[in-house]
C-alpha cells in the first residue's frame, strides 16, 4: 500500500488473473471471492506488521478504504425486495400462461372429439340410408349414365350441324 501512496513510485498494474481492472481497460471486472480475501490479507499484513508507525494518515486512510471496499458485500433491501416483486409476478404470469395453454389444449380436444361424433354421425346416417334405399341409389347411378350419354349424343350432333364451333 505504500507504493500506492507514493507518487514517485510506479503504479501497479493488474492481471486479467485476477479480474481487477487494468490500467488500460474501461471498466472494472467483480472481483473474486479469493482476490478481495487476498487483499484484505495484505493490507492488514501492512496494517499490523512492524511498519505501522511509518504509515502516513493518507496511507492509514487508504488502507480503511481498502477494507471497506472489501468487506463482503450486503445485499440492498430495496433491490431485493423488487427483485422478489418481479419474480412472484413473472411466477404469477407465467401460472395465468400455462393455464389458458391448459385451457386452450381442453377446447381443442373438446372440439375435436365433437367433430369425431359428427363424423360418425354422419357416415352411421348415410349407411342407414343406403340399406333403407339401395334401389334409390341405383336409380341416380342410371339417371347419371342416361344424361351422361345424351349429353355425348347432343355434342356429336352440334359438332356435326355447325363444323365451324369446333
Amino acid at each position: 500500500l505504500a507504493h500506492l501512496a507514493s507518487p514517485a513510485s510506479p503504479a501497479p498494474r493488474w492481471t486479467q488473473d485476477t479480474h481487477m481492472r487494468t490500467a488500460s481497460s474501461a471498466s472494472p471486472q467483480p472481483i473474486h471471492d479469493s482476490d478481495r480475501s487476498h487483499m484484505r490479507t495484505r493490507v492488514n499484513d501492512m496494517i499490523h506488521g512492524d511498519k505501522v508507525s511509518q504509515l502516513t494518515p493518507r496511507e492509514k486512510q487508504l488502507t480503511d478504504m481498502v477494507l471497506r471496499l472489501t468487506d463482503e458485500p450486503i445485499p440492498d433491501t430495496d433491490q431485493l425486495i423488487r427483485q422478489a416483486d418481479t419474480i412472484t409476478s413473472l411466477t404469477l404470469h407465467r401460472d395465468l400462461l400455462l393455464h389458458q395453454a391448459e385451457e386452450q389444449r381442453l377446447r381443442w380436444a373438446a372440439e375435436r372429439d365433437g367433430w369425431a361424433r359428427m363424423a360418425e354421425a354422419l357416415v352411421a346416417q348415410q349407411s342407414k340410408h343406403r340399406a333403407t334405399n339401395p334401389e334409390r341409389e341405383d336409380d341416380i347411378e342410371r339417371l347419371n349414365a342416361s344424361l351422361e350419354s345424351d349429353n355425348k349424343n347432343l355434342r356429336q350432333k352440334v359438332s356435326e350441324s355447325h363444323p365451324d364451333l369446333r
